[in-house]
């Protein structure tokens, strides 16, 4: 006997239903300490997120594991090293708690509209919000790398000048950070932070260049790192150096990303010239039969 797809549909719905029901139920008002920061309350449906980490310690999902590495590492880089481990937890338990609401719902309504395709597509609409959370987040670290690519050059030139001009490179450095509010210049602010808190400068440039993860302010932190270990002497020619060579880079970097648009609109410009042609050849041809 054939089992009809649309029972099969119903009742996984139902099951799915009922394990929703007690997840929310055993974890209600377990996790507010987690629900009840800033980046949680921005989110949409956060009063849920509850019944995503109590799936997550049923399934035994651990993001501290190596199979969370890439999202601990954009989590670092957007909220600090310090809260990594806490923002990849939250953030997960809400892409799971979005995808654990989806399945059930989409489940029951294809059921309930007779349509199995209906419910099938729910389903992987609800699947695909675990990874689109992930894409949103990169594209915010892409372009945080490319705000910091596009300022690095500018930031050399002015910490150079301000040496030149016989500045201490801390003082210097505070300068430069607190006229700034681009992303760069936050970062620079906290590093100014660690220092005057009693972080030697040695460690508070290391830890901005891990903060800021591009091979650009690795390279930049590490001449800091090693003048100052050296003396101080040679570091406004040091700077000066490596500003010819970021300003060189920042040049080829716009060309490929001016270079990555004109791809990017090529499909678009492709299918408004299809359309076209074919708004001109679909009624000639409908004239002639």
């Amino acid at each position: 006997m054939k089992t009809d797809p649309l029972f099969i549909m119903a009742a996984a719905g139902s099951l799915l239903t009922l394990l929703w029901t007690a997840l929310f139920i055993k974890g209600f008002g377990k996790y507010r300490e987690i629900t009840s920061v800033k980046a949680a309350r921005e989110l949409k449906l956060n009063g849920i997120f509850h019944t995503g980490f109590e799936l997550m310690k049923l399934l035994k999902i651990n993001t501290g594991s190596g199979k969370f590495a890439e999202k601990r590492s954009n989590a670092a880089e957007i909220y600090g090293e310090r809260y990594a481990g806490f923002y990849t937890y939250l953030f997960t338990g809400a892409q799971i708690s979005y995808a654990f609401l989806g399945l059930p719902v989409s489940l029951l309504a294809g059921a309930a509209a007779g349509s199995t395709a209906t419910g099938l597509a729910g389903c992987a609409a609800s699947l695909i919000l675990l990874v689109i959370y992930d894409y949103d987040v990169k594209k915010k670290v892409n372009a945080r790398h490319d705000a910091v690519m596009c300022e690095l050059p500018d930031i050399i030139m002015r910490l150079t000048l301000l040496l030149n001009a016989g500045m201490v490179l801390r003082d210097a450095w505070n300068t430069i950070a607190e006229s700034s509010d681009t992303e760069l210049g936050k970062e620079m602010r906290k590093t100014g932070s660690d220092i005057r808190n009693g972080m030697s400068e040695t460690e508070a440039f290391e830890a901005f260049a891990g903060r800021c993860r591009t091979r650009e302010i690795r390279k930049f932190a590490g001449s800091l790192v090693q003048n100052l270990k050296k003396g101080s002497a040679g570091l406004s020619a040091c700077l000066e150096e490596l500003a010819d060579e970021q300003w060189e880079e920042k040049k080829n970097y716009v060309k490929k990303k001016a270079a990555a648009s004109e791809q990017t609109l090529l499909f678009p410009m492709l299918m408004i010239f299809v359309a076209i042609i074919l708004m001109i050849i679909v009624p000639v041809f409908t004239n002639m039969m």
